[in-house]
């Protein structure tokens, strides 16, 4: 059987970008630890919220969270990547006042808005506060100056990457990154990779088999293969039956 390794992932991939069900997905995760192929929970969530999907997914694969800026293996934070939260609240939140109320971001919601923002519980959305490297916002400015406040980023070495529900302001790092630090040491015959928004694009981008899952609309990623041996396959449903299903044919059912 091909060696393989999943990196995923979570919202509107693995889990349902409203209820954030997962339950359809969990013999397919037992399959893949029977069968020894890691599964790397890959997303912009944060560390605390991961360690938690990792217990209700009954994982102990090394995860990346906060968009490739932490990467974590048995437990212990292996890199932290790019600006602390901290040092780029303090430049954001300067350049807003400056410029005007043109965005808002988790920094000015208390744990209640979140959770109407999001449809997180109580206690998730508290674990979604505990950032290290990244800054999720809501832009409410016009499409200009969100190309302006990209260039103004990009001056401070700093990005804007679109995810399912918000950007994310961030170092210059992504999922891809992290990963390919991740595995360098022990790379994999092939990677299957499975995600739906911008920033999973890059991660998207380095597998064998990149898994688009169906945004909110119905709609895909727009991703062009990188080389011919690449294989971009459009999951039919929504998570999280659309990644069971991917995940099956891919690792269990080509492999017969």
């Amino acid at each position: 059987m091909t060696s393989w390794l999943v990196s995923t992932d979570l919202d509107g991939t693995l889990l349902n970008h409203h209820s954030y069900e997962y339950k359809p997905v969990i013999p397919l995760i037992k399959q893949l630890q029977q069968a020894g192929v890691p599964l790397i929970l890959n997303s912009s969530k944060t560390y605390a919220e991961l360690i938690q999907w990792q217990q209700k997914l009954g994982l102990t694969d090394p995860i990346i969270a906060e968009n490739g800026g932490i990467v974590v293996r048995h437990g212990q934070v292996l890199h932290q990547i790019g600006s602390s939260r901290a040092d780029i609240l303090a430049l954001i939140h300067e350049w807003r006042q400056q410029q005007g109320w043109q965005f808002e971001g988790f920094a000015d919601w208390s744990v209640q808005q979140l959770v109407e923002k999001t449809g997180l519980d109580h206690t998730s959305a508290n674990l979604a506060m505990q950032r290290d490297v990244t800054e999720p916002i809501v832009w409410l400015g016009s499409p200009a100056g969100l190309v302006q406040f990209t260039q103004f980023l990009a001056q401070h070495h700093l990005q804007l990457q679109k995810g399912g529900r918000f950007y994310h302001v961030m170092a210059q790092h992504d999922k891809a990154t992290a990963l390919a630090q991740l595995i360098a040491a022990d790379s994999p015959t092939r990677i299957l990779a499975l995600g739906d928004g911008g920033n999973d694009r890059a991660m998207l981008a380095m597998a064998d088999v990149a898994v688009i899952m169906p945004n909110p609309q119905g709609g895909y990623l727009d991703l062009t293969a990188q080389n011919p041996n690449q294989v971009i396959y459009h999951a039919p449903q929504h998570a999280p039956q659309g990644w069971a299903q991917a995940v099956n044919h891919f690792i269990f059912q080509e492999a017969l």
